[in-house]
């Protein structure tokens, strides 16, 4: 599994409202078995000085969808790109983050093949390096245009 170094900035009506949704794509990198299971966690990360060093205050961030069911192996001929996903959050990003603070997505899915779970993520330091506008590009690729 491979977390998008960027997190997209596109706009998603919902309700009728426009709200400003910051995208991270996820990508199934294996060419042997899909992954299931897929849950998500993004988390927005202080630290808080104490006598010898510092704790981390974690805030979790709401997903419009944390879960998803399956990815299947990545494949060239996969016309609908179903290895990849995408998480979105409508929490303003650009307002509750700052250069002091993390931002962390954590993505938790089991192998499809052996049953394993496994647990990636992908920390993110600053803000005006990180958030970028526009839509990540279909398939195999976590640029954004």
């Amino acid at each position: 599994m491979v977390i998008s170094e960027y997190i997209a900035i596109d706009p998603i009506t919902l309700n009728g409202e426009v709200f400003n949704a910051y995208r991270f794509k996820v990508l199934n990198k294996t060419w042997l078995s899909s992954v299931y299971d897929i849950e998500a966690q993004l988390i927005l990360i202080n630290f808080v000085n104490s006598d010898r060093g510092q704790n981390l205050f974690l805030h979790p961030l709401e997903l419009l969808k944390s879960k998803t069911w399956s990815l299947n192996k990545i494949d060239k001929n996969d016309t609908h790109a179903e290895y990849a996903f995408q998480f979105i959050t409508t929490e303003d990003l650009e307002q509750k983050w700052t250069d002091a603070d993390n931002i962390e997505l954590r993505v938790k899915a089991k192998h499809a093949f052996s049953g394993f779970s496994k647990t990636v993520k992908k920390r993110y330091y600053k803000p005006n390096n990180t958030l970028k506008n526009g839509a990540f590009r279909f398939g195999n690729t976590l640029e954004i245009s």
